[in-house]
């Protein structure tokens, strides 16, 4: 609109010029010069935004298909290895398997255009350093905050947040009486029921039911983003509640009412004669009821010892997992965007959650 007001300016004061000088000739093709090649640059401009937009739209595409391509070989792998297993079912789980570290599967695999890598983050408790590892995580390492009593959660927050004695116990009870099905409060102080909620600036209830995404825990009194990103790695809302000693964190064994030097005992004897896990010399509890034996075996344990690994075997402890965590990032070759899905599955393969993040 504005160019052809422009156009009808430039032509009447063209007719004035043919008229007055003759030198307007001249004039009016530098002024129609100047506006053509106005009208070029704004039409090359909206021309260069919508390549970049196309481009974008198709980066995109290209690295979600590439980032799903990763969470559907972790899922390829999970089945291929259980066809593999003999005819007698395998009872057990560990860091061993190919599900939880196997580079040559998950790490830069070419799909197209570019790469994926399914990897998880670790730390290596002899050099206190944060390292990579390719493959899935268990969601059984981890305590199912759905399922577990108030005191083990207690002693995780405690282990796991630095939380003193009250802090911790009051976490715990706003957690437990988030998820059941009353509205009584399961200490007298510190804990959190419909009313507490009713109060806030933007007031809601407590659930009273089940947390059905982890991230629902940011909603219960006391939790807060740091906790939470602190937490997440030690808990789940996924499987029956029983906790896989092959895989467990030190955290996790202490929070189910282990001493540390039992916890340690456990993790040594996961490692083997050269101290490094998944490595072939790793030793691994096949079955629940012989936790206790295979230790004793490895280790001496004292009565007590042996006392409280029975105990805590009988109420949390297996053998097995059944669902595991895929995080797959996509990259382009030659490019620095990324696309990365986090994502649980079964060991059917069926999807349980999905996050992608461009």
């Amino acid at each position: 609109m504005i160019i052809a007001k422009a156009v009808n300016s430039l032509k009447q004061s063209a007719s004035r010029l043919a008229v007055n000088n003759k030198g307007g000739i001249l004039i009016i093709s530098l002024w129609s010069l100047c506006l053509l090649s106005i009208f070029a640059l704004n039409l090359g401009y909206g021309v260069r935004q919508k390549i970049i937009l196309v481009q974008r739209l198709d980066e995109r595409s290209k690295l979600h298909f590439i980032a799903v391509s990763g969470v559907k070989s972790a899922i390829v792998s999970l089945k291929k290895e259980g066809e593999e297993e003999t005819d007698i079912e395998k009872m057990y789980d560990s860091l061993s398997d190919g599900w939880s570290d196997n580079m040559g599967a998950f790490k830069d695999i070419q799909v197209g255009d570019g790469t994926f890598s399914v990897s998880y983050d670790y730390i290596d408790e002899r050099a206190d350093l944060l390292l990579t590892r390719y493959g899935l995580i268990d969601e059984e390492r981890k305590i199912n905050i759905n399922k577990i009593d108030q005191t083990v959660l207690r002693d995780l927050f405690r282990n796991v947040l630095d939380f003193n004695e009250i802090e911790s116990q009051e976490l715990a009870a706003s957690i437990v009486d988030w998820r059941d099905s009353d509205s009584e409060l399961s200490i007298a102080l510190g804990s959190a029921e419909d009313y507490d909620y009713r109060t806030l600036t933007y007031p809601y209830e407590a659930k009273d039911a089940e947390i059905e995404v982890l991230e629902e825990l940011l909603l219960v009194k006391g939790m807060n983003v740091g906790f939470f990103d602190k937490l997440r790695d030690y808990v789940t809302i996924y499987g029956d509640g029983k906790i896989n000693i092959n895989t467990a964190s030190k955290s996790v064994l202490i929070a189910l009412g282990l001493d540390r030097f039992l916890a340690e005992k456990i993790l040594l004897f996961r490692k083997g004669e050269d101290g490094v896990i998944t490595t072939p010399d790793d030793n691994i509890f096949e079955q629940p009821s012989n936790i206790v034996s295979d230790l004793s075996q490895y280790s001496h344990l004292s009565e007590f010892e042996v006392a409280e690994l029975s105990r805590v075997v009988d109420r949390y402890l297996g053998t097995k997992s059944d669902h595991f965590m895929v995080k797959s990032v996509a990259k382009l070759n030659n490019k620095r965007s990324t696309t990365e899905v986090i994502c649980v599955i079964d060991r059917n393969g069926n999807i349980l959650y999905w996050h992608e993040e461009p």
